[in-house]
């Protein structure tokens, strides 16, 4: 009896535990399940509305840009650069991007900067703490700068860097220019006969309509291919083609979610790994190849390779290299002829200009220039006749550079390092406020090229305001850079745009018209997308209906 009492609860609690374990096992799937949901939930929230601390705890009072997603930050920024700080930094139209304020961009925080002041421009230009590389490897959508390494101890480029930045200079040195000139304007005069020929034709006037897009473009990737990359792509158009596909499948699919959040699976990112894997695998094949057979080109690689370095390292050069050459040289250069084409005078000036150029040339070297061929005419000019005979076309690209430069200069500030006497220098201070360590500066070039306080009636084409003194100094026209960070490749990307429009110009008479071959005035020709950094695509279509001139 004793032993019933107790064996009793023993056995209801056994029943009762052995159901307990069993609905367990059942819920732990759900369980797992449940918490899962949660932790995604609360990762979910902290990625989109949490923004750093330090967003709000700063040295300074600087006025900080509201997001949508506090977390994620400034989305806008990369995808929409100039349409972004038109909205939320403008308070005067006439004054574009004026002021400072700062934002979240997933964790880093970036200070924006736009000003006219000499003194603000110089301490983002000249200060020795401010890296360009790390600057650009963040903010400019994914394209890498010259190096990744940022700044060594001293506050200085580190090594690697300097020695990207020799050999880029080597690439484009005065003599190689000069050897490479006349195979330029011989391409230049092969593709815009092939591009004429196959082109769509006015159904009123039979003449060809071309679209710089499909055209001018190609040009300039093919002109960089030969100079900064591999010279045998630039003489195999079916390669070349290829070649061109994976860099720009590359480039327009960088942007905020590629380059901030690539974990994140999207369609973008597998366009530009595709792009990226293409672009690197044809270009090591094809140094190793050479490397392999012993064939030599006449091109930068081949120095490198007979340098003795490795075809990764002579790879990740090219590809650089093709950046800096292509990105803001095409879509400036391109725009030149559109402008120069809705506006006759204009037009005649520069053909003068080209013509007087050619024929003084022949002169020189004793040949009768009616009796020349257009490609004869222009692949015996020399570069310096070229780089010091068309003013008017250089103040038209002048010009263009200030229309299009919309994107930013980028920086990383680490913080004040310490000069060669190991002192610590003052702390980086724009507009009255010192910046934080480890922030990123952007500096917005529309502030000063698109104000009306630098360039009189700013929205009107006017290649001749540099003559009336607008725009004389690297800090009144910043388009090609200024203080420690000017263009490394202006005489190159001047080069590029002179042989381009030169021989377009000589060989052709065109109108800038739109689909419908109605032509457009000199300050009706439509300006793309400013926030398109790159391809920068025309609002409203834009041809060229030309005309081929004889040789006489």
């Amino acid at each position: 009896m004793h032993w019933k009492a107790r064996r009793t609860p023993t056995s209801v609690a056994d029943h009762f535990l052995d159901g307990q374990i069993k609905a367990s096992h059942v819920a732990s799937p759900q369980l797992t399940l449940l918490v899962a949901s949660i932790a995604f939930a609360v990762f979910l929230f902290w990625l989109l509305f949490v923004p750093p601390k330090r967003l709000h705890h700063s040295i300074n009072n600087v006025p900080i840009l509201p997001c949508r997603f506090p977390g994620l930050g400034a989305v806008g920024f990369f995808g929409n650069r100039y349409t972004f700080l038109n909205k939320m930094v403008t308070k005067d139209p006439a004054r574009p991007h004026e002021g400072i304020a700062k934002f979240n961009l997933f964790g880093h925080i970036v200070y924006h900067v736009g000003s006219n002041d000499e003194a603000t421009m110089r301490a983002i230009a000249q200060n020795p703490d401010l890296s360009f590389s790390q600057g650009n490897s963040l903010l400019f959508a994914g394209i890498q700068g010259a190096g990744q390494k940022g700044l060594d101890d001293g506050g200085e480029m580190d090594a690697e860097e300097r020695k990207e930045m020799r050999d880029l200079a080597k690439a484009i040195s005065p003599r190689r220019l000069a050897d490479i000139t006349p195979v330029l304007a011989s391409d230049a005069v092969k593709a815009f006969d092939e591009w004429i020929a196959r082109s769509p034709k006015s159904p009123t006037t039979r003449a060809a309509l071309i679209d710089l897009q499909q055209t001018y473009y190609p040009l300039i990737f093919q002109f960089s291919v030969r100079m900064m990359g591999l010279s045998e792509y630039a003489s195999a158009p079916a390669e070349l083609s290829k070649l061109m596909w994976a860099f720009w499948l590359t480039q327009r699919n960088a942007g905020f979610w590629t380059t901030l959040v690539p974990w994140l699976p999207q369609p973008q990112l597998i366009k530009r790994l595709v792009g990226a894997a293409t672009l690197w695998i044809m270009v090591r094949a094809s140094v190793k190849k050479r490397i392999e057979e012993g064939r030599r080109e006449d091109d930068y690689a081949q120095t490198l390779i007979d340098e003795g370095h490795s075809p990764g390292k002579i790879s990740r050069f090219v590809i650089g290299g093709l950046i800096a050459g292509i990105l803001n040289t095409i879509g400036t250069g391109a725009y030149v002829l559109a402008w120069i084409g809705a506006d006759a005078k204009l037009k005649k000036v520069v053909r003068d200009e080209i013509e007087d150029l050619c024929k003084k040339s022949a002169e020189k070297r004793g040949e009768v220039y009616e009796e020349l061929t257009n490609e004869e005419r222009l692949t015996r000019v020399t570069l310096e006749e070229w780089e010091s005979g068309l003013e008017t076309l250089m103040l038209c690209f002048r010009e263009s550079i200030r229309f299009l430069l919309t994107n930013s200069i980028n920086r990383y500030y680490p913080g004040p390092r310490r000069d060669t006497k190991g002192n610590v220098r003052p702390r980086l201070k724009l507009l009255g406020h010192e910046i934080e360590d480890n922030a990123y500066v952007v500096y917005s070039p529309s502030s000063n090229l698109h104000s009306a306080d630098a360039f009189s009636d700013p929205w009107r084409f006017d290649p001749f305001r540099y003559k009336r003194g607008e725009g004389q100094t690297e800090y009144t026209m910043v388009g090609w850079g200024f203080g420690h960070h000017r263009c490394t490749g202006i005489r190159f990307a001047k080069l590029e745009t002179i042989m381009a429009t030169a021989t377009f110009m000589l060989c052709n008479d065109f109108v800038t018209v739109n689909d419908k071959d109605e032509p457009y005035g000199p300050q009706e020709v439509p300006l793309p997308d400013l926030s398109q950094l790159h391809w920068r695509e025309p609002r409203r279509p834009i041809r060229l209906r030309v005309h081929k001139l004889k040789s006489d």
